[in-house]
């Protein structure tokens, strides 16, 4: 099989060849791409997408892995990575060898100052606190309006469908929640951002996502065999490879047309079965109490933070309810907000300090005034 590979001898080989009747598919790593990777599970998807991730010379932002934190793979011994940032939730203190810091503290410097930025599921002590953590992350890359040419991002979803799951927790419907993680997608290319996704299901926004992909991967697909709008690929491969492929290798359509037989080594970093990361590596965690979300019913931990902050600035119930909106909330009774001042006081009278102020931003110095009520 002809080898097509950045002549870097430490980096994970990767290896192509054309398929008869088609021209060689081949990647460009020097543009901003999206790869989906498409398959069973178990089948390697996530190990290729990190030997995709590596064979990008900048920041590598790697999301979301299964439950059992895969993606610390970037800080065993055997990886070629050292530069990291782990990313973890405001109620959370993680202890590690690596650079920590709490998902409110991230920007885009911070993203673009580390060759990897990795977090995962241990660092965050409820799923929703993920969402809400996934949906700051990713938000942040609309920043990205100026790059150089060839510094590019590689994102990794090795758990696409987390992307959905947080912009629902946001509020929105899950076809709402689709339209706007494709939309997502579609905006990355212009920030210099590079994705490698893996998903499972064959229909519903699959279509849709294959159609703007540069590049569809498959892996072991079993007896669920191709999408319809795929199967002219039977022509060109045996339908019965995609039932039996190894777990190092993939069938690659790119978007002109091209298409490529693939095998790759398995990354020497990459996480086996098993085996616990968060030993191996010596990371302790633990969580605080995690602060409650506002709903229409009832004001959140940061909902009562903000009304104290614009309490203390304007003195006034019926400014701070106007005031709400901009912070992105609804607007409040003049008599709700009266009751938060009032039970933020009455903690304070008693045991010095707010809780709720505490679990919204631990530290604050608001926590520990009791408010003027005149």
């Amino acid at each position: 099989m002809t080898q097509y590979k950045i002549p870097d001898e430490e980096k994970t080989p990767l290896y192509l060849k054309p398929v008869n009747g088609r021209l060689m598919a081949r990647f460009d790593f020097k543009r901003p791409v999206t790869y989906l990777v498409m398959g069973n599970r178990n089948t390697g998807k996530s190990a290729f997408i990190e030997v995709l991730a590596e064979n990008h010379d900048n920041t590598i932002i790697d999301l979301y892995g299964s439950k059992d934190n895969e993606n610390l793979c970037w800080c065993r011994k055997t990886s070629p990575i050292d530069d990291i940032l782990l990313v973890h939730g405001d109620n959370t203190t993680v202890t590690a060898s690596f650079d920590t810091a709490p998902i409110s503290d991230v920007n885009l410097s911070t993203l673009e100052g580390y060759k990897a930025v990795v977090t995962c599921n241990s660092f965050f002590s409820s799923d929703n606190i993920k969402f809400d953590a996934l949906e700051k992350l990713t938000g942040v890359l609309y920043e990205r309006t100026q790059w150089n040419k060839g510094h590019l991002m590689f994102m990794a979803f090795r758990e696409t469908m987390d992307l959905i799951y947080s912009k629902m927790h946001q509020g929105v419907g899950e076809k709402d929640a689709k339209a706007q993680l494709l939309y997502f997608m579609r905006q990355l290319r212009h920030f210099g951002v590079s994705v490698g996704a893996d998903m499972l299901r064959w229909t519903g926004i699959d279509k849709e996502l294959r159609d703007l992909s540069e590049y569809i991967v498959f892996k072991k697909i079993g007896y669920k065999g191709l999408p319809r709008d795929l199967r002219f690929i039977y022509k060109y491969v045996n339908p019965i490879t995609f039932r039996y492929m190894k777990h190092n290798q993939i069938v690659m359509l790119q978007e002109n047309g091209n298409m490529s037989l693939g095998k790759f080594d398995l990354p020497k970093y990459h996480k086996e079965e098993g085996v616990d990361l968060l030993r191996e590596l010596d990371i302790t965690i633990s969580h605080s109490a995690a602060p409650e979300s506002s709903t229409q019913q009832k004001i959140g931990d940061m909902e009562h933070f903000i009304i104290m902050e614009l309490y203390k600035k304007h003195q006034s119930y019926r400014v701070v309810s106007e005031h709400l909106p901009e912070a992105g909330y609804e607007q409040r009774s003049i008599s709700s907000i009266g009751y938060q001042v009032t039970q933020h006081n009455k903690a304070v009278k008693q045991k010095g300090s707010c809780d709720r102020c505490n679990r919204a931003t631990p530290g604050t110095d608001i926590a520990n005034i009791e408010l003027y009520t005149g």
